[in-house]
């Protein structure tokens, strides 16, 4: 049973857009990769500055590829997700109440991962976690962006791979791709294929897919698709394909309970 853990490293990456103009100049040149930089950190300080409390479908298809067998679909898992300035809490989809439990704790054995959909941007941009450095400018999922690499050491890291009882911090690197007229971010993609081989995993990688969906009275960039892959030991493949929807603001009704779950709220876990 693989699991990904890297809430605390890498926050929400939900951007409004509501204060765009006043960031993004209507001219972009890459000519002071430093000041893009700025630029961009800057935007997304603002907008996370201004995230709301809000809840989500999340949708995930599993499947998975022996390593002497072709693709199989194992599952579809369907949960409620509620972010909030305490990070993510959820809950099974026929259920009202959120729960501050690991969502490891409410799904079958396999490949999940503890925050959903990535949550990349404020931990690589405000708390310095990762090393940037500007390669140019290609086509992205439709736009013309500009794209960063970066990197983020061990000593740096709260990514979290866990591998049956077996777990590890280990660093990772990536990209990301910022739209070239707004700084919207476009595409978000991470790897990490230095894992202690006592985990029993070879590598794992993330990419998420970012588009506007309008909760409340605004409009958000949020990673409404992503993909998380990852490879153990033995050769094994699984793939987890992720949707985001229906997404809202918290209402009156919305019952979010903090510290331990009862016992009767538990679902037990699947060999």
């Amino acid at each position: 049973m693989l699991r990904i853990d890297r809430s605390r490293a890498i926050r929400c990456a939900v951007l409004c857009l509501s204060a765009i103009a006043a960031f993004a100049p209507k001219a972009l040149a890459a000519d002071d990769p430093d000041e893009l930089l700025t630029r961009i950190r800057a935007l997304m300080m603002k907008h996370l500055s201004q995230l709301p409390n809000y809840t989500c479908h999340e949708v995930i298809d599993r499947a998975v590829r022996p390593r002497t067998g072709s693709f199989q679909h194992l599952d579809r898992l369907e949960l409620e997700v509620a972010f909030t300035g305490h990070g993510e809490l959820f809950a099974k989809t026929a259920d009202a109440q959120f729960e501050e439990q690991p969502v490891f704790n409410m799904v079958p054995a396999g490949t999940i991962a503890s925050s959903p959909m990535g949550s990349h941007v404020d931990g690589l941009f405000a708390a310095n976690l990762a090393e940037f450095k500007f390669a140019g400018t290609a086509k992205r999922d439709g736009h013309k962006t500009f794209r960063f690499d970066f990197r983020v050491p061990q000593e740096k890291s709260q990514y979290l791979v866990r591998h049956n009882s077996v777990e590890a911090i280990v660093a990772f690197k990536g990209s990301i791709w910022v739209d070239a007229e707004t700084l919207d971010l476009v595409r978000v993609d991470l790897k990490t294929d230095h894992i202690p081989p006592r985990v029993g995993v070879l590598m794992v990688e993330e990419s998420m897919h970012y588009d506007l969906m309008h909760i409340g009275n605004s409009d958000f960039l949020l990673p409404q698709h992503s993909d998380l892959m990852t490879t153990d030991d033995a050769g094994n493949y699984s793939l987890n394909d992720v949707r985001l929807e229906n997404c809202r603001e918290f209402v009156g009704q919305s019952v979010v309970t903090y510290g331990a779950p009862q016992a009767a709220r538990q679902v037990p876990k699947q060999p």
